[in-house]
């Protein structure tokens, strides 16, 4: 059996059992399984739980427009005269007689309603995703929505260290427990009662981790919750859980962070400051055993390096932080220089978590060496709640095969306007002494060699220059093959239309160099092309709703850019790329695994 074909078989029968030769300590289980017995939980809040709420209301935005308008008219006539007219108020407007008093957060709310979670707009539709109406957008305007409930702590608050706090709300959020703030999501500290959130949030649950010292009491505990919308145009929504938990557990990961033939790093990271180790196993017979701790004093963020590892080899491994052990799970390290080596290439997942779902399995199944994303992981990368569910969505495979991804627009926030430090999400390789700081780096697998750009940095002379530097290196080291990643790409045919500073910059320094193929994103198609010396894939069907071919196909008018299509596809999908000693095939599948188009070949080598 060839070494590729081991790797794909031992990576199948992981995902279908790892309950033999279990590593040292407890015996290994599945999910919540896992939990150590001396750990517990007790839910005090639920989904969908009951809530006095008091909606704050305001004039709706046209009618507030209005009133703004002549009082500007009123402004100009008395300039005009001499006089000086009263200055307007802004468009938040003054705070009508149901917003709460001082104090609201640890005392019952005057003139409340009670309803069950969540709680919603009825928009002007008529229709709400709510269990409870609130408003009617179609006669008013939420300005805030403020609500509270109380839960019972019993014997059990001795052994309370962390309360888990989930929240589903739009937009921003402060969250109070017996009087004290104990959550805060894009909403400003000195902001007036009908202030705006900073930033619109998304639908996805968010998490937040609170430690429980001094916060609890016994008997009736006060939760209070205050939301804002993020525009005069949104509405605000809520629901929630609550559970109390009595030790760490680990909430992200593990990931394979990074492999190389000989080395690993596996990261994580926990709910409460916490010890943690991997216990890891090498050899056909996982007779070689270890445990590797990360070391220093206790932290929520947690980076094991193993070493030495052999080359091309399984190592079945597990994190455990003090009562908490996730299930085993089997990575491989890189092949060696030379051998035939496979990665996978999708994008474009945003919101579209059943489709993503659908990628993940696949790829499990594919069991590649790595795994490169063309971006927009997310819809919103400033939304917390957005990360979260990306990194549930996708937790096997980060657990299983290392993924480095592109920068998207999205990924910095929903118009690339929030500066988020990828690097910090998922440990990349970038240089923070960087003048003109950006998320564009590079690695290398088994004399394979990926520069990964920020397309959101395109304006950037140090990235240009850094990608010239870069590829002379690869090249003078001998590199096998040399690729790129980017998510906004110099060829599409879809609505974006490709980028012209792609085009006319970036592309050529990859021509010289000799770069074998460029994968991008940001148009939610499959496309594939060469044009002016650029072998180029768009791969932007990772589960984003899918944009149309506009151009260039029947029925179609031609395309504005001459672009070298030679297939165009608006579905989702994934591509397989295969490396062999001389050739490059790349397959692109459908989630299910059906063929997209016929896999196609590419000589390596300079042309």
């Amino acid at each position: 059996m060839s070494p590729l074909l081991s790797r794909v078989a031992v990576a199948v029968a992981a995902c279908a059992s790892l309950s033999s030769a279990a590593l040292p300590g407890a015996a290994m289980a599945q999910g919540d399984a896992s939990r150590s017995a001396g750990e517990s939980s007790r839910r005090y809040l639920a989904a969908g739980s009951e809530l006095d709420w008091v909606a704050l209301r305001a004039p709706a935005a046209g009618e507030q427009m209005g009133v703004i308008a002549a009082g500007e008219i009123d402004r100009v006539r008395a300039a005009a005269r001499g006089h000086e007219a009263p200055a307007q108020a802004p468009l938040e407007g003054a705070p009508p007689p149901r917003s709460p008093r001082p104090g609201w957060q640890d005392a019952p709310l005057a003139g409340a309603a009670r309803g069950r979670a969540p709680l919603g707009v009825r928009g002007s539709d008529g229709r709400c995703e709510c269990a409870t109406v609130v408003g009617d957008a179609a006669a008013e305007r939420v300005a805030a929505l403020y609500a509270q409930t109380t839960f019972t702590v019993g014997d059990e608050l001795a052994r309370v260290r962390l309360l888990h706090l989930r929240l589903r709300c739009s937009d921003g959020v402060v969250a109070y427990l017996n009087g004290r703030e104990v959550a805060r999501r894009s909403v400003a500290r000195e902001s007036g009662p009908m202030a705006l959130a900073v930033r619109a949030g998304g639908s996805e649950w968010e998490s937040f981790y609170i430690p429980a010292a001094g916060l609890l009491r016994r008997g009736q505990n006060r939760l209070a919750i205050e939301v804002r919308p993020s525009t005069t145009a949104r509405s605000p929504s809520l629901d929630l859980e609550l559970e109390a938990r009595s030790g760490a557990r680990i909430v992200r990961g593990p990931i394979v962070q990074w492999s190389g033939p000989g080395a690993a790093v596996i990261s994580f990271d926990t709910d409460l400051p916490a010890g943690a180790s991997v216990e890891y196993a090498v050899g056909p017979d996982g007779s070689s055993r270890a445990v590797r701790s990360a070391g220093g004093a206790p932290a929520v963020h947690h980076r094991v390096e193993l070493r030495p590892l052999p080359a091309d080899g399984a190592v079945r491994y597990r994190v455990v932080s003090g009562g908490d052990a996730t299930p085993e799970r089997i990575f491989h390290t890189a092949p060696a220089p030379g051998d035939v080596i496979r990665f996978a290439v999708y994008g474009d997942t945003r919101g579209g978590h059943a489709v993503h779902t659908s990628i993940v399995e696949a790829l499990l199944a594919e069991a590649p060496d790595f795994v490169v994303v063309t971006g927009d992981m997310v819809l919103r990368g400033s939304d917390e709640g957005d990360w979260q569910r990306f990194f549930q969505v996708a937790a096997e495979l980060l657990a299983r095969v290392p993924v480095y991804p592109a920068i998207g627009n999205h990924d910095m926030g929903r118009t690339g306007d929030e500066q988020r430090d990828m690097a910090e999400i998922f440990g990349l390789p970038v240089a923070r002494d960087r003048p003109d700081w950006g998320h564009w780096y590079s690695f290398d697998v088994a004399g394979l060699h990926f520069a990964m750009l920020d397309s959101n940095a395109y304006g950037s002379e140090e990235q240009l220059a850094w990608l010239r530097a870069d590829l002379a290196a690869a090249r003078r080291a001998g590199a096998r093959a040399i690729f790129a990643a980017v998510h906004d790409g110099p060829y599409s045919r879809g609505p974006h239309g490709g980028n012209q500073t792609a085009r006319e910059r970036y592309a050529p320094v990859l021509v010289e160099n000799g770069a074998v193929l460029l994968f991008s994103g940001h148009d939610h198609l499959y496309q594939r092309g060469e044009m002016g010396g650029l072998r180029y894939i768009v791969t932007g069907g990772g589960g984003a709703p899918l944009y149309p071919v506009r151009c260039g196909e029947r029925g179609t008018p031609r395309c504005a850019v001459d672009d070298g299509a030679a297939f165009a596809a608006s579905e989702h999908h994934y591509v397989i790329a295969t490396v062999q000693r001389d050739y490059l095939q790349v397959c692109a599948r459908r989630p299910d695994r059906t063929p997209l188009e016929k896999c196609v070949r590419y000589k390596l080598g300079r042309k």
